[in-house]
């Protein structure tokens, strides 16, 4: 139950609840599917990001020859913190009084995951409005999985990314981990079939996007337009993680009492901002 004073709720915060509800077993993960660098700057309301420009290649020179001077190049964007999630339940006192666990903190990691469904579809338009969109010519099959991923991979290898991150469709990484299957030997494919998660394929770490599911899913761009995106025709998200930057701040986890209700209240509040800094990093590929 949430701490009292005599027979007062007081404020608490949920930090060990909070972090785990909102990472834990999610599309969008620090370090791993977003750039998290920039989580410092969480308490700003908008955060610069700094995209440096890159030098032509140099021609080879000879022996004993001088340095050629170059001025340093970069672009400002800006990740705006302009996305926020609310989620408040209501908890009655005679309800918490006849249960014998702890029903605050089981109804705050509640509300937090509630709002981890809807952040995580805002990042995932986000990559999709963002990045750079690729129709396939024909469907994706077993027999051209392989080729059609490699096809992909090949587009943003000439682009100079380094893809690390693939977030499938159900459909197509249910297709993905058949053909996996089938190429790994039993020993090292015992824990796919046990799992169902395939991790590192073709040189990425693989992610169900199960969440891409939504007609509209919705966000706030770093302009400040919300904008709609239909999630349902994407096959694949290929990208390199680098290139999109996600900014969370807890902004509350509290346990208030309720002034129309005998009981309290189970508040949370998430901003955040999302930004991919360079669309030619993130291939979305489209349903043929």
């Amino acid at each position: 139950m949430a701490t009292q004073y005599n027979n007062t709720f007081v404020d608490e915060r949920y930090s060990k609840i909070v972090e785990p509800n909102l990472y834990g077993d999610a599309i969008l993960q620090p370090g791993k599917t977003f750039n998290a660098e920039h989580q410092g700057d969480a308490n700003a309301g908008l955060v610069k990001i700094y995209k440096v420009t890159r030098d032509s290649a140099a021609a080879p020179g000879t022996p004993a020859g001088d340095f050629k001077h170059e001025n340093t190049a970069n672009t400002l964007i800006d990740l705006r913190l302009n996305n926020a999630y609310r989620k408040s339940k209501k908890i009655y006192q005679v309800t918490a009084n006849s249960v014998a666990y702890g029903l605050a903190e089981e109804t705050m990691a509640t509300a937090v995951k509630d709002n981890q469904e809807d952040w995580q579809r805002s990042g995932l338009a986000c990559l999709a409005k963002e990045g750079t969109a690729v129709t396939q010519t024909a469907a994706f099959t077993a027999a051209n999985l392989k080729t059609g991923v490699l096809e992909l991979r090949k587009k943003l290898r000439k682009k100079h990314a380094k893809p690390d991150s693939a977030i499938a469709s159900v459909d197509l990484y249910s297709l993905m981990l058949e053909v996996a299957g089938k190429e790994y030997t039993p020993s090292t494919n015992e824990n796919t079939l046990t799992t169902g998660r395939v991790g590192v394929w073709m040189g990425m770490t693989w992610y169900e996007g199960d969440l891409l599911d939504a007609s509209a899913a919705k966000y706030y761009d770093h302009a400040g337009t919300l904008q709609t995106v239909d999630l349902t025709d994407i096959d694949l998200i290929m990208y390199d993680h680098r290139a999109f930057h996600c900014v969370t701040n807890l902004e509350v986890a509290r346990v208030v009492d309720a002034t129309d209700f005998v009981g309290v209240y189970a508040q949370n509040e998430i901003n955040s901002g999302f930004r991919v800094s360079n669309a030619d990093m993130v291939a979305v590929s489209k349903k043929a």
